[in-house]
């Protein structure tokens, strides 16, 4: 796109978990548990570095994909479907 002169902005990364935030922003972990996770975070880190990601926090609750990836039940399915259906009330 960026060849075609359009203007490319950087990808938005929406992610529920503090830490993982954290671990993508660093690259690198503080804890013996964690520190088998490499080769992926820097790349990452390199991303985001670099401005071509950045990862933003979105709660739980509001992760559209969850619906797609996992079992839910009761209320939150009925709004993840809502919103992935694009119904009106």
């Amino acid at each position: 796109m960026i060849e075609q002169g359009y203007k490319v902005d950087s990808a938005r990364v929406f992610q529920d978990n503090m830490s993982t935030i954290s671990l993508m922003q660093r690259g690198a972990s503080n804890s013996e548990k964690s520190r088998h996770i490499g080769i992926r975070f820097f790349w990452m880190k390199d991303r985001i570095a670099g401005g071509e990601i950045s990862v933003e926090h979105m709660p739980t609750i509001s992760m559209l994909a969850d619906i797609l990836t996992k079992p839910l039940q009761g209320e939150l399915f009925r709004v993840l479907r809502k919103r992935l259906l694009n119904w009106d009330d």
